[in-house]
């Protein structure tokens, strides 16, 4: 994919997210407790998951190994990036109330980071290990579009589970229905390098984003289905 195209998958990832890092959040832990001083998400890319947990906590620090997507993150109200990884926190000792993972635990899980989890904790410290599959394949179908079956060992649902050390509140796999507008759901498709060149090949080049919408109904209203994946931890 060229330059442009990149360049245009990355506007409509910036211009419109459908607002699933927080429900999943409040679902996760509004029952364990509805507020924390100090949060901490590993991970946290271009800072996404970091903003919609500000939403809980006081204060919060993302972290994450890349400086492009560092450089790329936008913060909320007390929030700060730092980068890093997750065997090796640079956060104080005994400093957090609860650490996150969103998406990122697959790539991070190991001994090393369960011992930084219990170095940087505060006593009973909250953990969450989330993850999301927006499904979009019935969405494309309607406008003529066949996605090519692919494989992957990619887990969703990858939790601690064989962590001894943090004890497990729930484990839980659920569906979300967003409501989206016609040009919300165009922004949702064009946002990944893959669907932008199928639907550039179904529609064109010229006006794509535009073809789209009138596809989908320039006034209409649609649901956005997403599978949902979260497993909440306290340290033993």
């Amino acid at each position: 994919m060229s330059d442009e195209y990149n360049d245009q998958v990355s506007k409509h990832y910036a211009a419109y997210r459908p607002p699933i890092h927080g429900l999943i959040l409040k679902q996760a832990i509004e029952s364990i407790k509805p507020s924390f001083e100090k949060g901490l998400d590993i991970g946290c890319g271009t800072g996404l998951s970091s903003n919609a947990l500000a939403a809980f906590c006081s204060e919060v620090v993302g972290i994450d190994p890349s400086a492009e997507m560092l450089a790329n993150a936008n913060s909320s109200h007390g929030v700060s990036f730092v980068q890093g990884t997750g065997d090796n926190l640079p956060v104080a000792d005994s400093s957090i109330d609860i650490i996150t993972f969103a998406g990122s635990l697959s790539y991070a899980k190991s001994d090393k980071l369960v011992d930084e989890i219990l170095r940087v904790g505060k006593e009973n410290i909250t953990i969450v290990a989330y993850d999301f599959e927006v499904l979009l394949d019935d969405v494309l179908a309607n406008l003529g579009v066949v996605v090519p079956s692919s494989t992957s060992n990619y887990n969703h649902a990858e939790n601690f589970s064989e962590f001894k050390a943090l004890a497990e509140i729930a484990v839980h796999q659920s569906r979300l229905l967003i409501p989206v507008t016609s040009e919300q759901l165009a922004h949702v498709l064009f946002s990944s390098s893959k669907r932008y060149s199928l639907l550039v090949e179904r529609y064109g080049s010229n006006n794509t984003f535009a073809n789209v919408i009138k596809a989908l109904g320039a006034s209409g209203q649609h649901e956005i289905s997403v599978e949902t994946y979260y497993s909440t931890y306290k340290s033993g």
